[in-house]
């Protein structure tokens, strides 16, 4: 390789080439940043080889070609080429490394992103133990009392809603069954509000119990929920009390 001339006062990585794209002159920051090499391809990384021996094989030199090059150091260095034809023959070409902006923006988009995954699948597991109590609220909401031989008491709390009916509509008629109950006291004094799809479960295990021979009382009506129930007198005999205390008193029991 000849050596350095008209290159050596640029302050920016400079080339001179030929036609097959070898290396004839090269300035010093050049050779300091990218090290030596007789052919300019060998300076670039891999994935940017075939992306500049098209843009320089077909003189596409209007705008500059983002490559990878390899530096002396071992690292990868983003950079914009520029280029134009001093002769025939020679084509220069100049080297101008990108920002260092570009890397910190990366890096920290990077981080970014990895803060983002930790956070979804912390989000996803508060979101498992938040349905695990609710799941596990919902199977509390209505448990089943044994106040004597053949009487159930069924307190609902919250509001009556798919959900719920989902989780304790089994559990009621298991223990029903397997306690040998004559009469159930279904107690909606801290119940909330009761949807159609709750209304429609409250009929269908009022319509069960008939069949099973069961007696249904229920205390604790609010005003809202008066003109509701009232509906299914219609369908199904249930007796009403004012509360679950004057039930209690009636049959001469205590919580």
């Amino acid at each position: 390789m000849t050596s350095i001339s008209q290159f050596d006062s640029w302050p920016l990585p400079a080339y001179q080439l030929n036609r097959k794209l070898e290396i004839v002159e090269h300035s010093e920051k050049a050779q300091s940043l990218f090290g030596e090499s007789a052919l300019f391809l060998n300076l670039l990384d891999e994935g940017s080889v075939s992306k500049a021996s098209d843009f320089l094989l077909l003189n596409r030199f209007s705008e500059p070609i983002e490559l990878n090059f390899k530096t002396a150091a071992g690292e990868l260095k983003l950079c914009d080429l520029h280029c134009k034809w001093d002769s025939e023959f020679l084509l220069n070409v100049i080297v101008v490394p990108k920002d260092n902006q570009v890397a910190k923006i990366s890096a920290q988009l990077s981080s970014l992103r990895y803060r983002l995954n930790e956070t979804n699948y912390d989000l996803l597991l508060e979101k498992e133990r938040t349905d695990k109590l609710l799941q596990r609220v919902r199977e509390l909401s209505a448990p089943t009392i044994e106040l004597g031989i053949g009487l159930l008491l069924i307190p609902f709390f919250g509001d009556l809603d798919a959900g719920k009916i989902e989780s304790i509509k089994s559990q009621i008629l298991d223990d029903v069954y397997e306690k040998h109950t004559e009469t159930v006291i279904l107690d909606l004094t801290a119940m909330d509000e009761i949807n159609v799809e709750g209304m429609d479960y409250l009929n269908s295990l009022l319509q069960t119990f008939k069949i099973m021979g069961i007696a249904a009382i229920v205390t604790g009506v609010k005003p809202e929920h008066a003109k509701q129930l009232h509906a299914l007198r219609t369908t199904v005999d249930i007796h009403f009390e004012a509360s679950l205390a004057t039930v209690l008193a009636e049959r001469r029991l205590v919580i």
